[in-house]
């Protein structure tokens, strides 16, 4: 079943393009698309980018790991998300109007407005981190 589902889905997005008038423009489809990659790239670009630089010394590596090129290739993966943050941030049709900009630096600056403010006024004084159960 979940097969089946995941396979619909995918049809969906690959269909989408053609029907974007359901969501009212082409303009409404790369905003929505255009939010997703920067949401998605930059969900990674985050922790990457603290593990490679507040992260180093207290970080126990695995059994896979990328030795001495871990840091080169984490600050490459930081230096990835920021471009693709800033390709898909601009407007995607000129002249720019209020209809034809597309709105992913706002959604995601305020979603990430949001989550560095709950964290100083609630989470920071409560979330002690994860629980680990492995004996060390």
């Amino acid at each position: 079943m979940a097969v089946e589902l995941a396979v619909s889905f995918a049809w969906e997005w690959l269909l989408l393009p053609y029907y974007s008038a359901s969501l009212g423009s082409l303009v409404a489809f790369q905003a929505m698309v255009s939010i997703a990659t920067v949401g998605l790239y930059t969900a990674y670009t985050f922790p990457i980018f603290f593990r490679v630089t507040l992260g180093r010394k207290p970080f126990i590596p695995g059994p896979f790991n990328l030795g001495r090129f871990r840091i080169l290739v984490g600050w490459i993966a930081v230096l990835w998300g920021a471009i693709i943050t800033v390709l898909f941030s601009p407007p995607v049709a000129y002249p720019v109007t209020k209809d034809t900009l597309i709105y992913a630096p706002a959604a995601v600056g305020g979603l990430f407005l949001l989550i560095v403010s709950s964290w100083i006024l609630s989470a920071r004084h409560w979330f002690k981190g994860p629980i680990t159960n492995i004996d060390t």
